[in-house]
């Protein structure tokens, strides 16, 4: 495997666990409980800050070579785009509604549970149709050269959540994952 797709593959193990957590959140949620929302809204943030503005846009880099490289269309590829935009949008909704629920707005449980429910499902199901169809795909198909052209990619970017550099940036995040077991 690559580094990029080595990076990516950690990436998705990450969010795999943040998604773990968030689903947890959510039972409490439709429980009756009161989850913590501030964890709730940091979660979020991440996938925003990082899923949406660093981590997809790598996956972009590589579809974009896999299309420019062959001849021939991948409708996983053009799915997977979409995805990206639409998580993005479900990501924000969803945010929106947490929003809703501190500022006191009378908002239904069940469709604020819905949205977050639909958000992680999404997110699962997208990770892996990028694990056992696009990956294996840009694998198999691009050349060293390729991946060297996309390397620097690599080295721009690192995880907010899961690297020194920035911890504290979501630290509530780091802390209740930690507690569920080691990174």
């Amino acid at each position: 495997m690559t580094e990029l797709l080595d990076r990516l593959h950690k990436d998705h193990k990450a969010l795999a666990r943040v998604l773990d957590l968030f689903a947890d959140l959510l039972d409490q949620f439709h429980e009756g409980g009161e989850p913590d929302y501030e964890l709730m809204a940091e979660m979020l943030e991440y996938m925003e800050t990082y899923s949406d503005q660093v981590h997809h846009p790598s996956e972009e880099d590589i579809f974009d070579r896999l299309r420019a490289r062959a001849h021939e269309s991948f409708p996983v590829l053009d799915r997977l785009t979409e995805q990206h935009q639409e998580l993005g949008e479900m990501n924000r909704r969803f945010r929106r509604s947490l929003d809703g629920i501190v500022h006191e707005e009378v908002l239904r449980r069940d469709e604020v549970e819905a949205q977050g429910r639909e958000l992680v499902k999404t997110l699962r199901e997208h990770l892996d149709l990028e694990e056992t169809e696009a990956f294996p795909l840009a694998q198999e198909r691009l050349s060293a050269s390729d991946w060297d052209e996309l390397h620097p990619v690599v080295q721009s970017e690192v995880d907010p959540l899961f690297s020194e550099q920035d911890r504290t940036r979501f630290q509530t995040l780091y802390r209740h994952l930690i507690g569920k077991d080691q990174i």
